[in-house]
């Protein structure tokens, strides 16, 4: 997914500069990357949350225009406020189309475990892997099917379906995903113990 975005160029730094901007409805943003000095920029806020939900999420391509210049950029880190969940602030990548670029690519998982069905819980470990492939192999997501997975048995990074032309470059072997048996809540835990433990009453005498 590829989408286009204006930008201008931003002269001034700081907390006060960063909010005038963000109070006439720009996010503060700078691209680097690729032998390019950090440029400081500003990007409709709007544009920007509309590009970031895209069916490609935060791994999309952005054709950055900025004062009469193109850059292929991809967002690298994303700022939100902890409670509105408005943008703060957005690093931008500089990439090219023919270099292999690195990047977090989410994780979902798809069907019900046979193992949830036993009375077992679904525990989701790993929530992305990053991965490696050029800019337009980068997946939105990696879907796994987990139908077949039993109580005890645990998904690994080894076990996901790799895109072609992408390479998993997190290790092989750590848990995405594991069916658990359930736990016992602490007191009927106990109580059970406690039966287990007392001694068992005195058969009563027949009357003669």
């Amino acid at each position: 997914m590829e989408v286009t975005l204006s930008a201008r160029s931003r002269s001034l730094k700081g907390k006060g500069p960063a909010r005038r901007a963000r109070a006439e409805g720009f996010v503060p943003a700078v691209i680097y990357g690729r032998g390019l000095d950090a440029v400081p920029i500003a990007v409709d806020a709007k544009a920007m949350q509309k590009a970031l939900h895209t069916e490609a999420g935060g791994n999309v391509l952005v054709n950055l225009q900025v004062d009469g210049k193109r850059f292929l950029a991809m967002p690298r880190e994303v700022q939100r406020h902890p409670i509105r969940g408005t943008l703060l602030h957005v690093d931008f990548v500089n990439i090219a189309r023919d270099v292999e670029i690195t990047a977090d690519v989410p994780v979902h998982l798809a069907g019900d475990a046979h193992g949830v069905k036993m009375g077992g819980l679904i525990e989701h470990h790993l929530w992305e892997v990053r991965v490696e492939a050029l800019p337009s192999r980068i997946p939105p997501a990696i879907e796994v099917d987990i139908s077949s997975l039993d109580i005890g048995q645990h998904l690994r990074v080894e076990d996901l379906p790799v895109p072609e032309g992408v390479q998993i470059l997190t290790p092989a072997e750590e848990i995405v995903a594991s069916v658990v048996e359930p736990q016992v809540a602490p007191a009927a835990a106990e109580e059970a113990e406690a039966e287990a433990l007392a001694p068992e009453a005195p058969a009563p005498e027949s009357a003669e």
